[in-house]
């Protein structure tokens, strides 16, 4: 079990005890506040003293952090994102570079279209 859920268990519990007798045992708004938020501390302290002399921490959470295989799977993902970024910024560029030629594609089939129509016009008339 680790110590966090301790204070987290503990320190809900003394929430609900703290509404609880303050509810039973004051009238007034503020003093219900003020005990509730009272009787939660000394749960929260209580479970923090209780923790210091009773539970080795050290045991429960005693791993070593590897500072250099930190470094190496840091290094690998950033590498990996740098490669995805390239990947990206070249479909971005192709993407812009089609835009660009449908732009000219449009402009034309609107020229041509313009002159037959108007060509058209003229032979009808």
């Amino acid at each position: 079990m680790k110590p966090e859920n301790y204070v987290a268990f503990l320190t809900v519990c003394g929430f609900f005890i703290g509404l609880a007798f303050s509810i039973v045992s004051v009238d007034e708004a503020f003093d219900i506040l003020f005990f509730t938020c009272f009787i939660t501390f000394v749960f929260y302290i209580f479970v923090h003293v209780v923790i210091m002399n009773f539970i080795d921490v050290k045991k429960i959470s005693g791993r070593i952090f590897d500072k250099n295989d930190y470094e190496k799977s840091s290094n690998n993902i950033i590498n990996d994102l740098v490669i995805r970024e390239k990947k990206m910024d070249m479909i971005l560029e192709k993407l812009d570079e089609e835009r660009q030629e449908l732009k000219k594609n449009e402009a034309k089939e609107k020229r041509k279209n313009n002159k037959n129509g108007s060509f058209n016009a003229k032979r009808a008339a």
